[in-house]
């Protein structure tokens, strides 16, 4: 390869990097909703089952919550105020990024919405409270307050979501028939607490492969709901990969 070549070669990789940053700054100070929806990457690619639009986002979102604890747990261990200000400044700022380019491929925006601002604005204040707690040295004891508080406060927060956008019920596409069961496909449902799979659960009238269903869930403790049975019966035919919300009934 001839030194041209090389150059060349360094210039389309200087190039290319710098749209890419270019591209996401751009995303993090300016966002606007995405008309493409989002596509798998390397590690919802490893689950072997197709993820819906909603699925992706929810999962990303978790993903990204999750990193910035884990992030923030290593920084105040180190003690770092620039650190924690920067991680928390990039954090929020994608988190809002990211909630506005998505919010046309959730199922229901405001829950998700509400809920993971909700969760990272506490866990940015706990983190910074513990720095400042830590800075003044008190007593033990009054560590131990503090996480008393900061559980408190998580507590407290449980229950607004689930006053304001809980409910009992979610919905389903049903995936098959087989004597008195039915196996229904759900989504993530935050609203409802509960886990995207498969469920079982009797059958009723008018249900078939393929029709939207609305099902009743029982809460467990400390653990997520799960759907118990069909209350309701949609006409019309979907499938698993598509959205399992009659939107009519949403709005």
């Amino acid at each position: 390869m001839g030194i041209e070549d090389v150059l060349y070669s360094i210039g389309e990789k200087t190039e290319e990097t710098a749209r890419r940053v270019l591209g996401s700054l751009r995303f993090l100070l300016f966002p606007s909703p995405s008309d493409t929806p989002p596509t798998p990457g390397p590690i919802e690619k490893s689950i072997k089952r197709v993820l819906t639009p909603h699925e992706l986002v929810s999962l990303r979102l978790q993903l990204g919550f999750l990193t910035y604890l884990l992030a923030g747990l290593a920084v105040v261990f180190v003690g770092s105020w620039r650190g924690y200000l920067l991680l928390t400044v990039v954090y929020f700022l994608y988190l809002r990024s990211f909630l506005i380019a998505n919010r046309d491929f959730f199922i229901e925006y405001e829950p998700y919405r509400a809920f993971y601002l909700g969760l990272s604005v506490i866990a940015a204040t706990a983190y910074g409270g513990y720095l400042l707690v830590r800075e003044l040295k008190p007593k033990p004891l009054y560590f131990y307050l503090y996480l008393v508080i900061v559980s408190l406060v998580v507590f407290i927060f449980r229950y607004w979501f689930k006053s304001k956008y809980g409910r009992d019920y979610t919905y389903g596409v049903v995936e098959e028939v087989k004597n008195d069961l039915v196996r229904v496909f759900v989504h993530d449902d935050i609203a409802a607490n509960v886990k995207p799979g498969y469920y079982w659960v009797p059958k009723v009238e008018d249900v078939k492969p393929g029709r939207v269903v609305k099902l009743l869930v029982e809460n467990e403790t400390l653990r997520s709901a799960k759907p118990v049975r069909i209350i309701e019966v949609y006409i019309g035919d979907q499938s698993s990969e598509s959205e399992t919300t009659p939107k009519d009934e949403m709005e």
